[in-house]
């Protein structure tokens, strides 16, 4: 009876440091996006998904000491990254429903009508530096010789190109990006970055 009473009680803790854990980062991917003072109206449920992704991404990042290693995950893990996504939005739903009522409602929408595909922008170039921080930084000087930093923060298919080491320094690149405002701690405000979200190699 003891055992089972200590067993019990060992696995409640566990369960509810989790879910701490999670409570935590559903109430500052909120504060993040608030923060940001974002028009909704102005968006498709795409650019939704990735503003809410990359606040949820920071906020998990900065928390990532606190999970066990198994349930650690990683960025190219599509699988792993849905399943934080719903467990983080169902913590949301405390902070800021009404954030994901609008994406609810751009589901609806864009599900009632034929979505018009804007094509992501996209940089040619030679690979000059790859920095591997807490994110990954991805440079590339263009055919005028112009420099580009990009940050590698949302699954895509050829994400692995960076996450497995199969491009390196001096590689021809074609990088699809889109621009989103985040914090930049450093200067201590806001700024637009480039995010990936396609790779071609060359």
């Amino acid at each position: 009876m003891k055992k089972l009473f200590f067993i019990l009680i060992v696995l409640c803790n566990s369960l509810s440091y989790s879910q701490d854990v999670y409570d935590v980062i559903g109430k500052e991917t909120c504060e993040c996006l608030n923060a940001k003072k974002i028009d909704y109206s102005k968006m498709n449920k795409k650019e939704m998904q990735t503003q809410v992704g990359v606040c949820m991404i920071q906020s998990y990042s900065s928390h990532l000491s606190e999970f066990k290693p198994e349930d650690k995950i990683s960025f190219d893990d599509e699988e792993g990254m849905r399943n934080l996504g719903e467990k983080v939005a169902m913590k949301m739903m405390v902070s800021c429903p009404e954030i994901i009522l609008e994406m609810g409602k751009r589901s609806i929408d864009e599900g009632d009508s034929v979505e018009v595909v804007k094509e992501s922008a996209f940089i040619e170039g030679e690979i000059t530096e790859i920095k591997t921080e807490q994110f990954i930084t991805l440079q590339v000087k263009d055919k005028n010789g112009r420099n580009f930093s990009f940050l590698l923060l949302d699954y895509f298919e050829t994400a692995s190109l960076l996450t497995n080491n199969e491009i390196n320094k001096k590689d021809s690149i074609k990088v699809s990006y889109t621009e989103i405002e985040l914090f930049d701690p450093k200067n201590k405000e806001f700024r637009y970055f480039k995010i990936i979200t396609d790779l071609e190699k060359k």
